[in-house]
């Protein structure tokens, strides 16, 4: 048997054991492959095979739940404080004054301050700079941003921000079509505020994921393919089980 061929066997027998784990076993087992080999086979599929299950377990699950709620009560309060920080979100227009068409937030960031690596799936994100200099990251190359400058990374654009000077800044960021962005900053601001919010992740794992799905953020180092349906269904798990009812608090 030529090399090709044989490699074109082991990929398509991997796959089969994987996939279908049982038909996988006997397959191999009833092969001349050694005896290491199929006890390799065997140890390594189980684990594969339970997770792989579950991951489509969990997602066919969560397709039959509703979508995730990203609404925002009538709040009085157009700024937000977050104490971590010292530093505001101030909601300039929310998306049932725009009929979802656009959120626009003002947002004061301190030095050293920003975000981490990501992109969003279904809307645009704009900032531009009313005070101080804006450093914003897309793919990875910096742009630097005055007074009156903007810029916009573009949906599945890997992208993030940050305060590089010794000052406070101040910028507006826009999302088109409002998808959630008011609604994440009240929720990450009230967990920040009432100390469920550390080091960039929540005392309740379930309340991640709802910030997650509330921002339609995904982050940098897991493929798109394995994060986007995880995130997305982890979220509407965690609502569907009540989890986002402790966090009403801080949007309704």
């Amino acid at each position: 048997m030529s090399d090709k061929k044989r490699l074109k066997e082991n990929v398509l027998l991997s796959v089969l054991f994987i996939v279908c784990y049982p038909a996988g076993v006997i397959r191999i087992w009833k092969s001349g492959k050694n005896t290491f080999i199929k006890v390799f086979y065997a140890m390594l599929g189980l684990p594969l095979f339970i997770a792989l299950y579950s991951f489509l377990s969990m997602i066919l699950f969560a397709a039959f739940l509703p979508p995730l709620d990203l609404s925002v009560g009538n709040r009085k309060d157009r700024t937000i404080i977050n104490s971590a920080g010292n530093y505001s979100a101030t909601f300039i227009k929310t998306a049932n004054e725009t009929d979802h068409v656009y959120e626009l937030i003002e947002v004061e960031v301190e030095p050293a301050g920003g975000n981490d690596p990501h992109y969003h799936k279904d809307f645009d994100e704009h900032f531009s700079v009313v005070k101080g200099t804006l450093t914003v990251y897309k793919e990875g190359v910096p742009h630097k941003l005055e007074v009156g400058d903007s810029t916009v990374a573009i949906k599945q654009t890997m992208h993030h921000f940050r305060n590089e000077t010794d000052s406070p800044i101040l910028i507006h960021v826009k999302t088109t079509p409002a998808n959630g962005l008011e609604k994440t900053l009240r929720v990450a601001y009230g967990l920040i505020n009432s100390g469920q919010l550390k080091n960039n992740f929540t005392e309740n794992p379930w309340h991640m994921c709802l910030l997650l799905g509330y921002s339609g953020s995904y982050l940098e180092g897991m493929p798109s393919f394995i994060q986007e349906p995880l995130v997305n269904s982890l979220a509407k798990i965690a609502q569907w089980k009540g989890e986002d009812k402790d966090l009403e608090v801080f949007y309704r």
